[in-house]
């Protein structure tokens, strides 16, 4: 009996993570054992998995990824395409980088931290963008989101798609604020036969031309959510909130899933960027427990409406109304050796690349200051492939959870440590500025103030039938007096 791997997967491994199964279909890797993987090799339709040579053991792992619909039985000689034969990587696993492919953009917005009206960080030049595609494939990055910027103002932004598919990368979102987001669009992404996430801002019914500083902005991404909902193109959105739109957060949630979006994240603006150099902060900027309560008092207006929509409400709440049996604590993390863990999971997938060409944790760095970002390499200038080697920018993210807490009197003894692991880095910068080990004040204060308990009787009361991956643990350290 002979077998192919079907055409869907491919195989490879990275330093570190040497044997992987990747599913093209969602740019996924699946790492596994060397037994394993020697074993989907001989799936190349020259091995007779009937000889005697061939083990049981390896028999029963085929048997059982034919039913998984990883190889399937083929005729003797079937040949496995040359991009499904196993490849090694020479650097370390990335899965996702997030691209700011450039720094110009056609809004005027009033809370922009790279200050993209005045195009602060500019662009990269064609070649050096498309080199920087060319490392992606090269490095075995699986999967790729765009955004800017306005992603959609670069001139060469389908060669930049072309590019990426054709080193099969997957474009799963493509973030702007839906100016361009128009027929034509959406028909050259067809015409690829891709339907990546369209995320697009959205911050507050009645509240979104001013923050933009365009008038008809609102009007606009309202129409371009209606058009990809027609087009049958997944939206997602993201919302800044401040003091006046802070009351319009039920109204704009519902009306997103009125208008097909299936996902909203909601961040309170920083105060960095243009925010900053218009002396918003003082007036407009909402304090930690200001955007605590308008998240806690949302989550009854959650439970009443159940709108049809994954929220995100920062670290705070995470839920969707399709579903509402589950929610999650995002501030809550459970992990077997928590201290050794990354200091940023998310980090640890998806590497930033701004739109100077600067290899980042996430886009929330491009906020600091540029004696911060300059400690970090210009990829078109080092090279993806050393970025993922050896470089300051690896040394971050190999970051372990225990230097944070050793950096940190108060996090040393403190009983939530284990669950917390240090917080965001990002926002940890926005209180301690530059600081990347510095303590993370608001989820600090999440803990410490009680909100998690809080949130957790509240949607007791609420929908008692939900449940909630790491209560229990919580509940067991708040209840302790280590």
């Amino acid at each position: 009996m002979y077998y192919l791997l079907n055409e869907r997967y491919r195989l490879c491994g990275w330093e570190k993570l040497p044997y992987a199964i990747i599913d093209r279909k969602y740019g996924r890797a699946q790492f596994v054992n060397k037994f394993i993987l020697d074993t989907l090799e001989m799936c190349n339709g020259k091995i007779d998995f009937s000889i005697p040579i061939i083990t049981d053991d390896q028999r029963k792992l085929v048997e059982q990824l034919v039913k998984e619909g990883v190889v399937s039985e083929c005729e003797k000689g079937s040949e496995l395409k040359e991009k499904q034969k196993y490849i090694f990587y020479n650097n370390r696993y990335m899965n996702t980088v997030h691209w700011s492919i450039t720094g110009k953009c056609n809004c005027k917005c009033k809370h922009c931290y790279m200050s993209a009206p005045d195009a602060k960080y500019g662009e990269l030049t064609h070649e050096q963008i498309m080199k920087i595609v060319n490392d992606m494939g090269n490095c075995g990055v699986l999967r790729c989101t765009l955004t800017g910027g306005e992603a959609l103002v670069r001139s060469d932004f389908w060669d930049i798609v072309d590019g990426l598919l054709e080193r099969e990368i997957l474009i799963t979102q493509i973030y702007s604020n839906g100016f361009l987001v128009n027929e034509k669009f959406l028909d050259e992404l067809e015409k690829r036969g891709i339907h990546p996430e369209i995320n697009m801002s959205f911050d507050g019914t009645g509240h979104h031309d001013w923050l933009r500083g365009i008038p008809g902005a609102e009007q606009a991404v309202r129409k371009a959510f209606l058009l990809c909902q027609k087009r049958g193109f997944p939206t997602g959105a993201e919302m800044c909130l401040w003091k006046d739109n802070a009351s319009s957060l039920r109204e704009s949630i519902n009306d997103l899933t009125q208008m097909g979006c299936r996902s909203l994240k909601v961040n309170p603006i920083s105060d960095t960027g243009a925010w900053k150099d218009g002396n918003y902060g003082n007036a407009l900027s909402m304090t930690e427990d200001e955007v605590f309560n308008v998240y806690y008092e949302y989550i009854d207006s959650f439970y009443q409406d159940l709108p049809n929509i994954l929220v995100h409400l920062g670290g705070f709440f995470y839920a969707d109304g399709g579903e509402p049996d589950f929610y999650e604590l995002p501030a809550v993390h459970i992990y077997e050796n928590p201290m050794r863990a990354s200091m940023c999971v998310h980090a640890r997938n998806t590497m930033y690349i701004s739109a100077e060409g600067r290899a980042e944790t996430c886009m929330g760095m491009a906020s600091m200051s540029d004696e911060f970002q300059n400690q970090y390499p210009l990829v078109q200038e080092m090279g993806l492939r050393d970025c993922l080697v050896d470089s300051s920018y690896m040394k971050l993210i190999d970051t372990r959870v225990e230097e944070i807490i050793a950096r940190n009197e108060k996090c040393i003894d403190c009983k939530y440590k284990s669950l917390c692991l240090g917080g965001c880095r990002a926002s940890a910068m926005m209180f301690h500025r530059d600081d990347v080990l510095a303590v993370d004040e608001m989820t600090c204060k999440i803990y410490r103030d009680g909100w998690l308990t809080k949130i957790i009787d509240k949607i007791s009361k609420l929908r008692p039938e939900a449940v909630c991956y790491g209560v229990e643990e919580y509940l067991k350290v708040e209840r302790s007096d280590i």
